[in-house]
C-alpha cells in the first residue's frame, strides 16, 4: 500500500505542477477531483489487489508526465481547438 501512496501522491503533483507551468494558478477544484477520483478508484482496487492498483497508479503518472493524461478543464481554447464565434446565418420560413 505504500508503493500506491507513493505514486498517487506523485500523480497529484504532476497535475498541480503541469497546471501552474501552464496557466501560473493552481488547478481548479474540477481538476483535482477528477484526477483524486481515479486515485480513490485505484484505492478500492488496492485493498484486493495492491500490486495490480500500484502498477495502475504508476501507469497514470508516467501519462501524466508524458503529457497523455488529458486536461480535465472544459475549456477547448487550452486544448488549442479553434473556438467558433461566428453568427449562424439567419435562414427564412421553411416549407415543407
Amino acid at each position: 500500500m505504500g508503493g500506491f501512496l507513493i505514486a498517487a501522491l506523485v500523480g497529484e503533483g504532476i497535475l498541480v505542477f503541469r497546471s501552474y507551468k501552464a496557466s501560473k494558478r493552481l488547478p481548479l477544484p474540477g481538476e483535482i477531483l477528477g484526477v483524486s477520483g481515479l486515485f480513490v478508484i485505484l484505492g478500492i482496487l488496492a485493498e484486493w489487489e495492491p500490486g495490480l492498483a500500484t502498477m495502475l497508479a504508476v501507469g497514470l503518472d508516467l501519462a501524466g508526465l508524458l503529457n497523455a493524461w488529458p486536461t480535465t478543464s472544459g475549456s477547448s481554447a487550452s486544448s488549442g481547438q479553434p473556438q467558433y464565434t461566428a453568427p449562424l446565418p439567419k435562414q427564412g420560413p421553411v416549407s415543407i
